[in-house]
């Protein structure tokens, strides 16, 4: 897909809309699941929680229309992938229906189908909540992404290449079409870094260490057991997961950490020392790695517009999320690029 052609039509931003009783009679009939439904947010997926009387917490995902029953197999196969490969990596596990199947599916009024799968629920808290990671809990995130890149290497399914919205490396992020109708403020910040990024930046990206990463770490999908935890105790939400550079698995992290309104690079160095520890990065990935953060900042941005021009109400999350990408893009406009990269690979010894 040519990067100047993007269209908000093809992100894909509508979930479907079921009702909890006709999903909670799909899942009682194929699953033998019964229990406590409570509704979950989702951008491309509906979700749900399901608490079962004995216990048992599970997500209910269901996909919506648009996508391509390939995708969620993607998703299924990695999380398989994991549990037989790595099974100490904290990750959602696949709940088989009654029958064995991974997939089931739901019709709508309209005979559309919709992809229906079940995985275990990770007990935990977001990142997001609590106190700010501390150097060396970043060093354990950065060590701990580093070990999904490393345990997901191999894997390879006929969906890793699909469009995904959230990747960095396919154009969205420069695209002159979506910038043309992106609000001002951003427009104005973003313009100037556009050239170069999408001309010396994306190549150079792209010809770097590739495979299918996580491509979602942020302090959502990231939980520790409570506020005080340094340990990771789950990675949720495989739905961007992409074949994309190795790079990015970690800018994606590094941009939603960064402490707000700070120029201090304590965020990315301890994140980046922990996950070359594991993970060992090449002077060229590391050079890029602020390069990476900045188009994840301008795709958030974006994105972020698109969602509140396509919503008759304005959703709160979607606006902090946006006001927090601005802020960063701030601070990545102010910053002497040279010197940031400097730090970045000083970092790793460089």
């Amino acid at each position: 897909m040519n990067m100047n052609v993007f269209t908000p039509q093809d992100m894909r931003f509508n979930p479907p809309a079921f009702d909890v009783a006709t999903v909670a009679d799909k899942v009682t009939d194929e699953y033998g699941l019964v229990g406590k439904w409570a509704p979950l947010v989702g951008e491309r997926d509906q979700n749900f929680r399901l608490s079962t009387e004995d216990g048992r917490k599970f997500v209910v995902k269901i996909a919506g229309p648009d996508e391509d029953p390939d995708l969620a197999d993607f998703q299924v196969q990695a999380l398989l992938f994991l549990e037989r490969g790595s099974p100490q990596i904290p990750v959602p596990r696949i709940i088989r229906a009654k029958t064995g199947r991974c997939l089931n599916e739901l019709i709508n009024g309209r005979g559309v189908k919709h992809v229906l799968r079940i995985v275990t629920y990770l007990d935990g808290i977001p990142y997001a909540e609590g106190a700010l990671a501390d150097p060396e809990n970043l060093q354990k995130i950065g060590a701990f992404l580093a070990g999904i890149v490393n345990a997901l290497a191999g894997f390879e399914h006929r969906a890793s290449r699909h469009f995904m919205p959230w990747n960095l490396s396919n154009g969205i992020a420069v695209s002159g079409h979506l910038w043309a109708e992106a609000a001002g403020d951003a427009r104005t910040l973003a313009t100037p870094l556009l050239q170069r990024l999408r001309h010396e930046v994306l190549p150079k990206l792209n010809a770097g260490p590739s495979q299918i990463i996580h491509n979602d770490a942020h302090p959502y999908n990231l939980l520790r057991a409570n506020a005080a935890s340094q340990d990771v105790v789950g990675l949720i939400d495989f739905g961007d997961m992409v074949h994309a550079p190795i790079i990015n698995e970690l800018a994606v992290t590094a941009a939603a950490f960064h402490k707000p309104g700070s120029e201090d690079l304590v965020t990315e160095e301890n994140l980046l020392i922990g996950f070359h520890r594991v993970h060992r990065l090449s002077d060229a990935q590391v050079s890029l790695l602020w390069d990476a953060m900045t188009l994840r900042v301008l795709i958030t941005i974006l994105l972020c517009d698109i969602k509140l021009n396509m919503d008759a109400e304005t959703d709160p999350d979607v606006v902090e999320e946006r006001m927090g990408a601005y802020a960063m893009l701030e601070i990545i406009c102010g910053l002497d690029h040279k010197l940031v990269v400097e730090r970045l690979r000083a970092a790793c010894g460089m």
